[in-house]
């Protein structure tokens, strides 16, 4: 199995672990512990994808840059996706207060999100790509119009 595969693999069997414990574990603070973990896990996990390809973005010849594996960000958004619905379900049929998972893997989406927006800024400023300049009235320089 590929380094790629095993880390996903891994991850799914975490997001498997982490809803089982949410369906059993009658606990709030415990759940909260373990969502709040698993969400810093993954956010760690996205945080060294990032690094590692900027890293490799430096050894390619300039303006080349190395394209993001956006399938693990999709996994992600799924798995904290399907945690929030798994939260909900529980909330609704089982009365138990959920309010701390949805705080914690909504912070996931936003770590998620934020990794993907910073993943492509970044490859800009390491390829060199200057943003466009924009002079005194706001429009673009250059612009004709």
């Amino acid at each position: 199995m590929t380094t790629k595969k095993s880390q996903i693999a891994w991850l799914l069997f975490a997001a498997l672990f982490v809803a089982a414990m949410v369906f059993f574990v009658t606990d709030s603070l415990t759940v909260t512990a373990i969502a709040g973990t698993f969400t810093g896990v993954l956010g760690t996990f996205l945080g060294i994808d990032i690094l590692t390809m900027l890293h490799k973005t430096k050894e390619l010849p300039a303006g080349r840059y190395k394209n993001m594996n956006r399938h693990r960000y999709i996994i992600a958004l799924i798995i904290f996706a399907l945690l929030l619905i798994e939260a909900f379900i529980i909330s609704s049929i089982f009365e138990r207060d959920m309010n701390s998972l949805y705080l914690s893997f909504g912070v996931g989406f936003i770590i998620v999100i934020g990794g993907l927006v910073s993943g492509v800024e970044a490859n800009k400023i390491v390829t060199g790509e200057q943003p466009p300049e924009l002079n005194e009235t706001g429009e673009l320089s250059g612009d004709e119009s």
